[in-house]
This record gives C-alpha cells, structure tokens and sequence, in this order.
C-alpha cells in the first residue's frame, strides 16, 4: 500500500508526542492517536495492513475489558507478543495510539498481532478502515442510552458491519450475540452448561424477550442472568446453538471460580459468576488462535485482576473489593456476589457521577434489583452513598427497603472511604462500586493506602 505524506506526518508528529508524554511521565494512550487522526484519517487502514498475524477485536456491553486481558494474559504465557490497548482506550483515538505505539519510526510493526478493546459504538467506524480476522462478542445489555441510542440499534450497527469472512467468536447463551452467526461459516460458540444462580424462571431484566428472526417470544429451559440461557423460539428454528467450548461443574471456592471445558479444569481468580462468561470467550479465542490447552489453562490461573474488575485491597482494616457498575445487569450481578458471601455482614459504598463518561441519564439506577439489599437489611451494616448522585442513589435505597439509619452521603470520595472503613472489623466484605468517572480517582486512594500498608507490613517484620 502505497503511503502519502499524510501518513508519514501523522506516524511522525505522534510518535513525537508519545515520546514527550513518556519524558513527563505520563500516560498518553489517547492525544497521539487523536493528533494522527487528525492530519490522516484513514491512518487505521495503513496501520492495521502490518499486522500480518491478523487483529482480534473484542466488543459488547459488559466484560470487554476483562475478556481482552485473559486473552492478553493467555498469549503472554505462550510467549505471544502483540499490541494491545491495554489501557482501555477502547475509541477510534486509543486504537490508533495503541497500534502507532507499536510501529517504529519507519513505519513497520514491531509485532505481527494485534488484540483490540473495541466499544460497541465504535465498531463500525473501526471496521470502515480494518478488517478483523477475529471478533470475540460478549453480550449486549441496555448501556446509556443517551449515548448508544436503543438496544436493538446498537446491535444491528455492529452486525452489519463485521465482515463475513470475519472469525466470530459468540456468546451461545445470549440471543442478541447468537444471531450474529445465522447464516455465516465461521463461527465458534461459548457457554455454559448451569451455574449454581441458575434458575428455571427469572423476574431480572431481560434484553431479549423475542426471537431475532421471527418475533415470537422465546421460551427458556433455564436462566444464568439476564436473557443469558438455555432458550429455543416455538415459532421457527432458531435456539441456543451448539457450543463448542462448554462450562460444567461450575462453582466457587472462596474467592475463585472452579469449572471444567472438557477434561481440563480451570481456576479464575475472580468472583461472579458473569466473570465466567469472560474467561470462556479468552478461552474460546486462544483456542482459534492456536494456543496450547496446558497454556491456556496457565494464563487463566495466573490472571490477576484489572482496573476496578473486582480488584481487591488489603487496607489496615480488611480488605475492599472494587468493581466498576454502569448497568442494571452489571449491578444485579454485582449484587449476587456481594450477598453469595458467608459472611453475616456486608458494607458498601455506591459512588453514582453523571459525567458524559458514566451517562448523562442515570434513570437506570431503577432497573438494578436494589430490592435485594432491602430484603437482606438484616446483614447490610452500612451503605455509603457518593458521587455527584449520591442523593439520588440513596433515595433508590430508601424505596429498595433499605433502612435509612443504614444509609450515608458523603460526596467527598477521601471521606468516603475514611467512613467506610471507619466502622469495619476486617471480618465482613467490603465492596466499592463506582461508575466509571470515579473508578480512577477512588482506585488511586485504595493503591496509596494499600501501598502505605504494605510497608507498615514490612517494617513491622523487620523489626520482629
């Protein structure tokens, strides 16, 4: 492909600004691949032609970040070397400073693979200029709808434009993800087969109440979470398709979750059962990609928790559980975890902004099952209400059942979490559960008390 100036001065100009960002010591996943954009904005198309390996794009609603890092940290162990938009810089801007991070001053890749966050929204911008030789598809789930618009359009924007000679990995369990692979060759399916939250009838918000090819309602066997199950339409014959790389046995042992694909079995270092979905697509994906079972097995064990993705801290007093919520599925699920605990007390702090980041509408804050926490008042011993709708937040609690002795506001995030440990007695589960705006400026207050702990730690040692 022959390379304009355009090319060269965009390749040029922000691979200079990287440079500059690093030298100040910061980050940077973002302002160079805006600045490329701007002076060439068909750059993606040049970039994306060296990779010779192909690229792998990872989408939908909930768990893209996650699923990319297990498929990342799974590569890793068998020694693959690929970009990656680590960072989660998932727009057209962070794709393009993670693919021109690894291209050198003359304009070749320094690797051949490339493993892609790609948001919903931005797929088919991406796919103008690239195309994918894998997909791996999570689920689709109602996600600010001031943003994407209705469900349903979203989904149609994203499977029109995935090329069909496009490997599709799809979720088998979700029928918004399973219709993807109607009428195309290459397709691989995940599942799973029960989970012990499974059920034979469901009151949770379901997207996808009818069959994507005809319109009747679906029926279902059983119900994992959400519109997640064993479902058949009695009106044609679209229905759960057979699965390839299937979870049984699945269940938890302390914090990590126990399942078996085939012979092999599998633990993730993770809590909630969603989570599982996440590893099964990594799995399924390293597995289209050529990757060892033994070394697929290794990167899931080894996986350690990313930004805010139920990532734990150890803090003086016991430790905090953070985990990003930014919709009323993600939260149930949420929710379930909190309370599939052994512990007879929980504490929470609910940190709600309405950014253009988290969602300008927050009405999806009554969708969530919050009515849970209302039920099991008796082991809830504090929720602590933050963010610029805090208010908002604890009057959805109040009307959730949960007593208003029980409920605090403090929109100081410092303070917030000064509160909430200020009562614990290291013996009951502790859960932050921020959107998205405030997952960064929360996570670095929990990494300097962590930190400041841990060298209490070691000193202490020493001195013994």
């Amino acid at each position: 492909m022959k390379r304009t100036w355009r090319f060269w001065g965009a390749l040029w100009v922000s691979k200079g600004i990287s440079w500059l960002l690093r030298l100040l010591g910061k980050k940077g996943t973002t302002l160079p691949g805006r600045v490329a954009l701007k002076i060439h904005p068909q750059i993606i198309r040049d970039l994306a032609s060296e990779y010779q390996e192909g690229i792998v794009i990872v989408t939908g609603t909930n768990g893209k970040t996650t699923t990319a890092n297990l498929l990342a940290n799974i590569l890793r162990t068998a020694g693959k070397h690929f970009a990656f938009n680590q960072a989660g810089a998932n727009l057209v801007t962070g794709i393009t400073g993670a693919l021109l991070f690894n291209m050198n001053w003359r304009g070749r890749a320094k690797v051949q693979l490339a493993l892609l966050e790609v948001d919903e929204a931005t797929v088919p911008k991406l796919c103008e200029q690239v195309k994918p030789d894998v997909a791996i598809i999570t689920n689709f789930f109602r996600d600010q709808l001031d943003r994407y618009g209705e469900l349903d359009t979203t989904v149609k924007l994203v499977k029109n434009s995935l090329p069909m000679k496009t490997d599709l990995i799809l979720n088998a369990d979700d029928p918004l993800v399973a219709q993807f692979g109607i009428d195309r060759q290459h397709t691989l399916y995940f599942g799973v087969d029960r989970t012990p939250e499974s059920k034979t009838q469901s009151t949770e918000t379901r997207e996808a109440r009818f069959c994507p090819q005809c319109g009747a309602p679906l029926e279902y066997r059983l119900f994992h979470y959400g519109q997640l199950g064993i479902y058949n339409c009695p009106e044609c014959d679209f229905a759960r398709p057979k699965v390839q790389v299937l979870a049984e046995d699945v269940h938890s042992e302390e914090a990590d979750l126990k399942f078996k694909v085939g012979v092999t079995e599998y633990t993730l270092g993770l809590q909630g059962y969603y989570n599982l979905y996440n590893a099964l697509a990594a799995i399924t994906a390293a597995k289209r990609l050529g990757i060892r079972e033994q070394e697929i097995e290794r990167g899931i064990r080894q996986f350690i928790p990313q930004a805010g993705r139920m990532e734990r801290f150890l803090l003086p007093r016991g430790k905090i559980t953070l985990t990003l919520v930014k919709n009323p599925t993600g939260f149930n699920q949420v929710l379930q975890t909190v309370f599939n605990t052994e512990a007879k007390q929980v504490r929470l702090l609910i940190i709600i902004n309405d950014l253009a980041a988290d969602g300008r509408d927050i009405s999806w804050l009554w969708d969530v099952q919050f009515e849970i926490l209302g039920e099991h008042s008796d082991r809830v011993q504090e929720i602590f209400c933050s963010g610029l709708r805090a208010e908002d937040m604890a009057l959805r609690l109040k009307y959730a059942g949960v007593p208003v002795e029980k409920l605090r506001i403090e929109h100081t995030l410092e303070t917030a979490v000064d509160q909430l440990q200020a009562a614990a007695t290291g013996e009951e589960p502790t859960f932050i559960c921020p959107t998205y705006t405030a997952l960064f400026p929360v996570r670095e207050i929990l990494e300097k008390r962590a930190l400041k702990e841990e060298i209490h730690a070691r000193r202490d040692k020493s001195e013994d």
